[in-house]
């Protein structure tokens, strides 16, 4: 009996310490600004490498607001995040604002539907199973991707 409730404590135990790794609390993407604030979106995509890096310029009101609604309020964790994957599929955007700023957030993907966005500008890195990586390809396909320039490629320095 002894060696009964010392197994279901330990399977408890286990249980526990699995909830535990998978916890962080859900935030939503709070954008500090309207699609209306909105002049023009760069978005930048590439696998691996940033000298791959392709870029889209979206300038129509009505593809930014599709943008801008695909983000906001996107579930995120806060979490812990192993960076040993850096290397995965990375798709960045560059807002930039009529007040004359620019918004940046860089999503990195590293497997199917896991990855991180982070925002220097936002000072934020949070964990999503969001694809975020779809609006590349699910987003103004009929403009032409022309190569970016790694030097104009949004960043995000954690420190």
């Amino acid at each position: 009996d002894e060696m009964k409730k010392a197994a279901g404590f330990i399977v408890l135990l286990i249980f526990m310490t699995g909830l535990i790794g998978c916890s962080g609390k859900t935030v939503k993407l709070d954008l500090p600004f309207t699609a209306d604030d909105v002049e023009s979106a760069v978005m930048y995509h590439f696998e691996g490498v940033p000298i791959t890096a392709e870029k889209k310029i979206v300038t129509d009101k009505d593809d930014i607001k599709a943008l801008y609604e695909r983000l906001e309020g996107l579930p995120l964790k806060d979490k812990t995040i192993d960076d040993s994957g850096s290397g995965g599929d990375v798709t960045s955007f560059r807002f930039q604002l009529s007040d004359g700023t620019n918004y940046e957030l860089i999503y990195v993907c590293s497997g199917v539907k896991n990855g991180y966005l982070a925002s220097q500008t936002g000072g934020f890195r949070y964990f999503t199973r969001a694809d975020i990586g779809a609006c590349w390809n699910g987003l103004n396909q009929e403009l032409v991707a022309e190569p970016a320039d790694q030097s104009e490629l949004p960043e995000y320095d954690p420190a």
